[in-house]
């Protein structure tokens, strides 16, 4: 691989990202929408920065997320359609440092769409007068962002292997569901027959428990919450670039063995 040629990749897609619009339309419904709750502060309602900030943080994770499934899904699909892949590996450009360029593009992208959300949210809190656990704050950011890279490898793959309507639709739905499914295998998993409980354990050994990774309630109760340790941060990281590797790998399978 070439750092040079996957830093080129990566620099464009984030460079079209941004002049497409797209994220900072995005970024402005969702502050529209936060902003209307942070328009109950007239009415003096007690609580309110912390409904703001729970209401804000969880906005945000599911508006970057969904951001960063649509850009990744689209990112090689587009390129065989308009055909701009093949002045592309006709240079001295391997398909696997295209795809990691492609990655960090869009890794790139997903940092920036983060980082304007990030602002609001911290011009919001210190507007309604709410401290902001920092240490805390940042293993939160961090977190996402290695929860984004799961996502953008996985539809990665998925975008290879299904239209780019199916691969945008199944991981939007994993992506919303991911809590849910956790939530529902903890709960039945005491209920149902040794069968069962066979595939529950499959299932969640499979696919990466994305819940592992939201801090947004532990940062807005701080008060109870206290910063992650150095081991648990490690075994996160660990956790989810194994994941991120496995749909990667899917993905540049799926890549070599399409015809050019």
């Amino acid at each position: 691989m070439k750092p040079r040629a996957i830093w080129l990749i990566g620099k464009s897609v984030l460079i079209e990202s941004i002049r497409r619009r797209e994220i900072y339309a995005i970024v402005l419904i969702a502050c529209l929408i936060i902003g209307t709750v942070m328009t109950l502060d007239f009415f003096g309602l007690e609580g309110l920065t912390k409904f703001y900030r729970e209401t804000a943080l969880t906005i945000m994770s599911i508006t970057t997320a969904l951001t960063v499934i649509v850009l990744a899904a689209r990112q090689l699909p587009r390129e065989f359609t308009n055909r701009t892949i093949y002045p592309l590996l006709a240079k001295p450009v391997s398909r696997l440092t295209f795809l990691f360029g492609k990655l960090l593009g869009v890794m790139l992208a997903a940092a920036f769409c983060f980082a304007l959300f990030m602002t609001v949210y911290v011009i919001g809190s210190y507007y309604l007068h709410g401290a902001i656990p920092w240490p805390l704050f940042a293993q939160y950011i961090y977190l996402q962002l290695v929860s984004m890279l799961i996502l953008a490898t996985l539809s990665f793959w998925l975008s290879m292997i299904l239209n780019l309507d199916a691969a945008i639709t199944i991981a939007v739905i994993f992506y919303l569901t991911a809590a849910t499914f956790t939530s529902i295998t903890t709960y039945i998993y005491h209920l149902v027959g040794p069968a069962q409980r066979a595939i529950l354990l499959i299932c969640n050994y499979a696919l990466p428990q994305l819940t592992l990774f939201d801090l947004s309630e532990k940062t807005v109760h701080d008060e109870v919450w206290h910063p992650l340790s150095l081991g648990v941060m490690t075994a996160l990281t660990a956790y989810a670039l194994v994941f991120a590797a496995l749909y990667f790998s899917l993905a540049m399978l799926s890549f070599r063995r399409r015809p050019l």
